[in-house]
């Protein structure tokens, strides 16, 4: 027994050892595949301030693939951050979604510096698909107004970009581009060929719309001033209605009936109908037909036997 007992021990101790040196070579191994699973990645920020006076920011992600080529990075958690001197403060968290891009509603009031400059800062932090990365940006707060006069026969809009100065006070963007816009169904599509203006020293610009722009059926359209992708004031928008639009005809009939109109003629839809009506008449009275016949076989007979049909019986009467 005390020689089975220590034959035991020594193969538990042997056991437990080959256990310790596996786990102790495969944990390593492990870890070095999690970390390769994540994706290089790479994010623009870029800021947006509405013409409601809303503010927003928006980010785009590309992550490399397996053929180390940059694509859109879907679900990854990007995090929002303003800059208040030296101290980063949380304002938002975002998740992107199918192509790569996220967008939050930043605060009102954001900490400003000496210049009169917000910072934003956007990070992608310990994710579990992507690295780290980050990308940020400093602007300043700028308006935009537009205005209008419904009897100008010439459609001269007018626009107005300001900032505010140290002293809490607006005052003028001198030579700041501004695109002119005009509100569709899908988007938004250029005033004119040439639908770009530039303010004067006074924070003032003037802009002719085209007099063949169709708007609504009154006429009225939404014009759309942006600064575009600007470096110190990013991107802002302001929108102004005028009845400056080639007012819309209604179609007396939208949906007329026609072969290569959604609704077709009503003589044809007639012929086919009529057509269909017949060809399901006639299965409909097959299918009965041979219920009825299938019926007849199982009725019980009279139990005569069936009259032999022969030359002598024909001729017997």
């Amino acid at each position: 027994m005390k020689t089975n007992s220590k034959y035991f021990m020594k193969n538990a101790k042997l056991t437990v050892t080959v256990l310790f040196l596996l786990f102790w070579a495969i944990s390593p191994a492990q870890e070095k595949t999690n970390a390769v699973e994540k994706r290089e990645s790479s994010l623009q920020l870029s800021f947006y301030k509405k013409a409601d006076l809303t503010k927003t920011a928006r980010v785009k992600v590309t992550a490399k693939n397996e053929k180390r080529k940059f694509e859109p990075a879907k679900n990854a958690h990007v995090n929002f951050y303003a800059q208040n001197n030296k101290e980063e403060v949380l304002v938002a968290k975002a998740v992107t979604s199918g192509d790569g891009k996220a967008t939050v509603e930043l605060p009102k009031n954001l900490p400003l510096n000496t210049d009169m400059k917000f910072t934003i800062i956007a990070k992608i932090e310990n994710d579990n698909i992507y690295t780290d990365a980050q990308d940020q940006g400093s602007f300043k707060d700028a308006n935009l107004t537009l205005s209008v006069n419904p009897a100008d026969t010439s459609r001269t809009v007018t626009l107005k970009a300001t900032e505010t100065g140290k002293d809490g006070k607006e005052k003028p963007v001198a030579d700041v581009a501004v695109n002119l816009y005009v509100k569709r169904m899908f988007g938004t599509m250029p005033a004119a060929e040439d639908h770009t203006v530039n303010t004067d020293a006074t924070g003032e610009a003037t802009f002719s719309l085209p007099r063949d722009v169709k708007g609504d059926t009154t006429g009225n359209i939404t014009i759309v001033a942006r600064i575009d992708d600007n470096e110190t004031y990013g991107n802002v928008e302001s929108k102004v209605d005028a009845k400056f639009g080639i007012p819309l005809e209604a179609e007396k009939d939208p949906f007329p009936r026609a072969l290569w109109e959604p609704q077709a003629p009503a003589p044809l839809v007639i012929t086919v109908s009529v057509i269909f009506t017949a060809v399901w008449f006639t299965y409909f009275t097959i299918f009965f037909r041979l219920i009825k016949i299938s019926r007849d076989k199982h009725l019980p007979t009279t139990g005569k036997p069936p009259l032999e049909l022969t030359y002598e019986n024909l001729y017997d009467n």
